[in-house]
């Protein structure tokens, strides 16, 4: 999963590169392209100032500080017998020698007033700005660049962990599946061979054990499409928890003792009468399964809600499994151990069935010391304006 999650990575960083350098180009070649316009704009306002029969040193300073060009460099060229010399009108870069070093300009050549105006300016001093911006704008670039990789890769890795969770459950899936699924088959197939093998076979003992594993394959195959149907069309209508509760204590009263305390209240909700007793019985079961002989049932009404508590006095579960125990195929005891029967679906049915019942459920416990479920209803609209 780590070679994954470095792949993902890598091509995120480099597709995120490639974006900012083409947008740095294009950026580049759109500064170049204005400052290039800028500076022959420049050039040509210069030009249309200059009156050629008027033109002294003050008139070249007044110029450079109004249009802000320095150095500028202004020649007026007479023509000789009315003939104009060889001149290229208009834009030109070139690279002259001053003082020495070889510096790029750009001139200007006009037709004004019976002369040729050449102005030229160092193109080296746009260079430089652009130089200044381009560096001002790499270091933006890589600043949001890094800032790009360190969410991509937060993203990434929460993407990685999730691919990497549900691949862990399909594992565990598959894991407890076949586990499940096989015991039960291999019991049944060891039977019928003892079965036909035996003269003095008890067939009605063996059949009712067949029955039982049979029995027990169906649950999951039942379990299983409940958690993977869509069940978000049910119907709903009001429920009343307290006789829901009374129902399960008649199912339920001959294998653990049960106590109340519900008040004086009406406890009525809006629900599934039938998935909610299949998740109180899940929850009633699993602590039969798990040691309790005991469980007490509570009943409270708040302002908008509804809560009801079931408490047992089982084995308990570790606070560190607790945040586990919704998820499918989950098990407290991980080891397979067949005097506590199951597959870790019920409290994962639990779980989707009071979603789609928008409750909150909060499991508390520690081990030795029983399990806790809290389970809070909202109120059905006319339950409200009736508390407020």
């Amino acid at each position: 999963m780590n070679n994954l999650r470095n792949e993902l990575f890598y091509k995120f960083a480099l597709t995120v590169f490639l974006i900012i350098a083409f947008f740095e180009g294009v950026l580049m070649f759109a500064l170049v392209k204005s400052f290039d316009t800028h500076l022959k704009d420049k050039l040509a306002l210069v030009a249309a100032e200059i009156n050629p029969t008027h033109f002294n040193k003050n008139s070249l300073v007044d110029i450079q500080h109004r249009y802000k060009v320095f150095p500028l460099f202004v020649r007026l060229i007479k023509p000789m017998n009315d003939k104009y010399p060889n001149v290229k009108l208009g834009y030109k870069i070139e690279k002259i020698k001053i003082n020495g070093v070889w510096e790029k300009v750009l001139s200007y050549s006009i037709k004004k007033d019976g002369y040729i105006i050449q102005i030229a300016t160092l193109y080296s001093t746009n260079d430089d700005k652009i130089n200044i911006i381009k560096t001002i704008s790499i270091f933006i670039s890589f600043i949001i660049y890094l800032v790009v990789l360190m969410i991509g890769y937060k993203f990434i890795d929460t993407i990685a962990n999730q691919i990497e969770m549900s691949f862990e459950k399909l594992r565990r899936f598959n894991s407890n599946v076949s586990h499940e699924l096989k015991t039960p088959l291999a019991i049944m197939k060891s039977e019928i061979e003892v079965a036909l093998m035996s003269k003095n076979t008890d067939y009605e003992k063996l059949l009712k054990s067949m029955l039982q594993e049979i029995n027990y394959i169906n649950d999951i195959t039942e379990k299983l499409l409940f958690l993977t149907k869509d069940n978000k069309k049910i119907s709903f209508e009001e429920v009343d928890l307290e006789e829901l509760i009374l129902e399960l204590f008649e199912k339920y009263s001959s294998k653990i003792e049960f106590d109340f305390d519900f008040g004086e209240d009406e406890y009525i909700i809006q629900g599934n009468k039938t998935f909610l007793k299949m998740a109180l019985s899940n929850i009633i079961e699993n602590s039969i399964k798990y040691g309790a002989n005991k469980i007490k049932f509570t009943l409270e009404k708040h302002k908008n809600k509804i809560i009801l508590k079931i408490k047992d006095n089982g084995i308990g579960i570790p606070k560190e499994k607790l945040p586990f125990i919704f998820d499918e195929f989950y098990r407290v005891d991980e080891s397979h151990n067949k005097k506590i029967k199951g597959f870790g679906l019920g409290l994962s049915i639990v779980k989707n069935i009071l979603n789609l019942h928008k409750a909150k459920v909060k499991v508390e416990s520690d081990l030795g010391k029983g399990v806790e479920f809290i389970i809070e209803f909202p109120l059905i609209p006319h339950q409200e304006k009736k508390n407020s």
